[in-house]
């Protein structure tokens, strides 16, 4: 079978070029004015920041035990030229 023997296919009437954005069209993303009652509002809660820190067996529960880092790192360390058999 060569290019010529197969069947022409069909053109869709409804298809156009596509026109590039006229200059009246392009308008940027700007932020609009503040509400007229933005004085009067009150402000809203802000919890206060917690000063306890997690324990490592609490992170460990949380992400889970650290047996898939080796598989992630090697790769890439040896994309980095590095040798992941070396102590640091």
């Amino acid at each position: 079978m060569n290019h010529d023997d197969r069947d022409v296919l069909p053109v869709n009437p409804t298809l156009r070029v596509r026109t590039p954005l006229s200059p009246s069209d392009d308008r940027p993303a700007a932020q609009g004015p503040a509400p007229a009652d933005l004085a009067d509002r009150e402000a809203p809660p802000v919890p206060t920041p917690a000063r306890e820190h997690l324990s490592a067996e609490e992170v460990e529960a949380l992400v889970g035990p650290d047996t898939g880092a080796g598989d992630t790192d090697r790769p890439l360390q040896l994309a980095g030229n590095l040798n992941p058999d070396m102590e640091d």
